[in-house]
């Protein structure tokens, strides 16, 4: 049996590297007692995913883990059991059963969102379209491809801005994996590089992951078989 979760990752955990985060899910997994599966071998492990890399530093509100039990569990009785023992600032928000044919996480999903929380009382609303205007917007590459100068504008899907009290917020839709894999730390650059003052931004956080199908956003637990 496969069932895949969306679960919650709050600010207090945003350093833990992805390494940290697959052995506390799998030392949650052991405490609450859950049925899971094993892989074979001689050192064989729990068979789980997690989607997406959640950045260190970032925290996420909507982050997706597939596990493969090895008997009938209620998802519901799954999230309930798991929450027990994970840490106050991580929940498992729901579970559903998945296809044993259901592509994996990594395979599915193709976007997500970013949101900038700005402590400002500027005004941001001519932001977006300034931005989806322009034909190029070149940074420095962070990733595989260090220093390389690297075009984000191919994959930037839809921008807005809010206003909340004295905050504003800046969320960003954009493609993971190919063509062109954006990261949250280059998206800052652009913010800047249009005018946003650094020392405004107060939290970053990445606020979804997604399955993009033209110009439409499912979420992962949505675009299932």
């Amino acid at each position: 049996m496969r069932v895949r979760m969306e679960y919650r990752v709050g600010n207090d955990l945003k350093f833990l590297g992805n390494l940290d985060m697959m052995n506390l899910m799998s030392r949650a997994l052991r405490r609450a007692r859950i049925p899971f599966a094993l892989s074979e071998g001689f050192n064989p492990h729990i068979k789980f995913s997690l989607g997406t890399v959640l950045p260190v530093g970032v925290w996420g509100e909507r982050e997706y883990l597939d596990l493969e039990l090895a008997e009938e569990m209620e998802p519901q009785v799954l999230v309930e059991r798991l929450n027990q023992v994970l840490p106050p600032d991580m929940e498992i928000k729901h579970g559903i059963k998945l296809d044993e044919k259901e592509p994996a996480l990594m395979k599915s999903i193709n976007a997500a969102s970013y949101d900038f929380i700005l402590n400002s009382n500027e005004d941001y609303s001519a932001l977006p379209g300034r931005i989806m205007a322009e034909e190029h917007l070149l940074v420095k590459s962070r990733g595989k491809k260090k220093g390389v100068d690297k075009d984000l504008r191919p994959g930037i899907y839809k921008i807005t801005v809010t206003s909340r009290g004295e905050s504003v917020i800046i969320k960003v839709w954009v493609n993971v994996g190919e063509p062109v894999n954006i990261r949250y730390d280059e998206l800052k650059d652009i913010l800047i590089a249009q005018g946003v003052k650094p020392e405004s931004i107060v939290d970053i956080y990445r606020s979804g992951n997604y399955i993009r199908v033209g110009t439409d956003f499912y979420s992962p637990l949505e675009k299932v078989s």
